[in-house]
């Protein structure tokens, strides 16, 4: 049409040839062509776009299809379901697996020092076996308090005591042994000495 109205107005024009006219139109029907000509060897754009459009649309047609054919298809949608339960049940004993290393997990670290005494360093040792190495710990603790409180706690205390005054350690310690032997000596001595 384009073409068609500059030969209308160019015929309007007196100084124009027919071969100047011929020359403008086939300048304007190349420009045309070269408008409509689409290389095909570069991707643009729009062309991304009404691919990424059309892989969109046929993507929405096929779910719909699935929905359409699930609902009416029973042996389908038994399967679906069945799939759907079976997914379901594998994420949450996942879930609760990894909940429950955790759990074991923390439960040991708050009892490291009972778990290493037996030998046990694993962060996933059972919480049964974490409990019973804790009151068995508990147990032995009480009892080296116990043995502690009558040998080397007083000569551990009296040592740090004397070495605030003397500065030297090995120092302190013997004359804190010297002390708590004197302490615990004299007695027995004094008894064996009036049983004769």
């Amino acid at each position: 049409m384009g073409v068609n109205m500059e030969n209308e107005n160019s015929k309007n024009l007196p100084n124009e040839t027919s071969n100047d006219i011929a020359i403008l139109e086939q300048q304007v029907l190349a420009k045309q062509q070269q408008e409509q000509t689409i290389d095909f060897s570069k991707r643009t754009n729009a062309e991304d776009k009404i691919q990424d459009k059309n892989s969109a649309l046929v993507e929405n047609m096929f779910n719909q299809a699935v929905m359409h054919e699930v609902s009416n298809n029973e042996t389908l949608k038994d399967t679906v379901l069945d799939t759907a339960n079976t997914y379901v049940d594998t994420k949450m004993k996942t879930l609760k697996k990894k909940v429950d290393t955790e759990h074991k997990e923390a439960v040991y670290d708050n009892n490291k020092d009972a778990c290493e005494s037996y030998g046990f360093n694993e962060k996933t040792t059972p919480t049964w076996a974490v409990n019973f190495m804790r009151w068995g710990y508990n147990v032995m603790l009480a009892i080296w308090i116990f043995i502690g409180s009558f040998s080397f706690m007083p000569v551990i205390f009296v040592a740090k005591k004397i070495a605030v005054g003397v500065k030297k350690v090995w120092l302190a310690v013997i004359l804190a042994l010297i002390i708590y032997l004197g302490v615990t000596l004299t007695p027995i001595i004094l008894a064996v000495i009036n049983s004769q």
